[in-house]
């Protein structure tokens, strides 16, 4: 079990006993200390305490109330494809967690050529770079310098950030967030106690809401998450999407080469082909190992069961980099526990691609955003915003 894991089966309760409840009354008391923090902090923006930057085009944030994976990649990665196949010059800024770049800006792609290793811009960013042809994707802790670098060097019309809910610093023209409809809020605690960020009030933020993973609620449990979401924020647009599998590619082939042709009866024209189980029946019945380093390994994980599959997880820390030594192991496990192949994610893949020697079938499984209910009207918001800049 991985230091994280320990984490979660200590604020979700799973871990019994007086020292564990101990331990939760020193994360609470942590915990309202951070929360302190970032309300004094959130005042001082509201108030005009603290000076914000305006980009000289659009901003379109992706992010969330908790840590851990909703799948805000993904979600990225629609977003800036729905722009420039609409002829929207747009680029992508990510923070670049475990980037090995210390530049205040690193170009990773200048949208015709990946220009550094994942090792130097972080999993993500070079994930995105190659699924994101025509599409500059850029990286830095300063989301300010990132976009003025972008739209001076690139001339872009609109910049799609991610994970950036909480960075307040530029000025952003949508707040997108996406809230994992099986634990939305987080425990209901803040950081340590549990996973929120902020206080779930601080989503009247927002102007739009994707709840993830929905389908996997009854229909009277998802009726009463939309309304506690309304509650909270009234005036955003509520989706509900999922992060729908596709077919398995052999490691090396790179990240595949991702389109975005719109929405029609609530799910993408390019999605309502043939439906995840026909295509990976080769999972059907068969044992996999599972090697992934997200925040939310579950997610990739019920994917694969979902699937068929008999599923040996491998988890690692969120960006975790993978050293030759781990993959050998994990290869080994995977044999000796009869394993018919090894599946990672496509975030995972960009990490492994040139250190993979083992005979072990090494798999990634490729996701995509799906939506449920109110794509059209997600798309729409999109469209207007960008629309009026002319």
């Amino acid at each position: 079990m991985t230091g994280e894991e320990r984490w979660r089966a200590l604020i979700f309760g799973q871990a019994r006993g007086p020292g564990a409840a101990a331990a939760r009354a020193g994360l609470a008391a942590l915990a309202g200390l951070y929360g302190g923090v970032m309300s004094a902090y959130r005042v001082a923006y509201d108030r005009g305490l603290v000076r914000t930057v305006t980009a000289g085009c659009r901003v379109i944030s992706v992010g969330n109330l908790t840590v851990g994976g909703t799948g805000k990649s993904t979600t990225v990665r629609w977003l800036a494809a729905r722009l420039r196949d609409r002829g929207v010059p747009v680029a992508v800024l990510s923070y670049g967690y475990r980037a090995g770049s210390d530049e205040p800006v690193t170009v990773v792609s200048d949208g015709h050529r990946v220009l550094v290793p994942a090792s130097v811009s972080g999993d993500e960013p070079r994930m995105l770079a190659e699924a994101l042809p025509g599409v500059p994707v850029l990286i830095g802790k300063r989301r300010q310098l990132s976009a003025a670098a972008a739209v001076q060097r690139f001339g872009v019309r609109a910049c799609v950030l991610d994970d950036a809910f909480q960075y307040w610093r530029l000025v952003k023209d949508l707040d997108l967030v996406l809230l994992d409809a099986l634990c939305p809020f987080g425990g209901g605690h803040l950081l340590p106690r549990g996973l929120l960020r902020e206080a779930p009030r601080q989503l009247r933020r927002a102007h739009a809401v994707v709840l993830t993973q929905a389908h996997r609620l009854s229909e009277r449990e998802r009726a009463a998450l939309r309304q506690q979401v309304r509650r909270l924020t009234p005036g955003a647009v509520l989706a509900e999407a999922r992060h729908a599998p596709r077919p398995l590619r052999p490691i090396g082939q790179g990240v595949q080469v991702f389109r975005c042709t719109g929405v029609q009866a609530g799910r993408p024209e390019h999605l309502n082909t043939r439906t995840p189980e026909h295509l990976n029946t080769e999972l059907h019945g068969r044992r996999v190992l599972a090697l992934s380093s997200l925040g939310n390994p579950e997610g990739f994980e019920r994917s694969l069961v979902g699937l068929g599959a008999e599923v040996v997880p491998a988890r690692y820390p969120d960006h975790h980099p993978y050293r030759p030594e781990e993959l050998r192991r994990e290869a080994e496990r995977a044999r000796a526990a009869g394993c018919a192949m090894i599946v990672t994610t496509e975030k995972d893949a960009v990490k492994i691609e040139r250190g993979w020697e083992s005979t072990v079938p090494l798999r990634v499984l490729p996701v995509e955003l799906e939506f449920d209910a109110g794509g059209e009207a997600l798309e729409a918001l999109v469209d207007a915003l960008v629309s009026e800049q002319g």
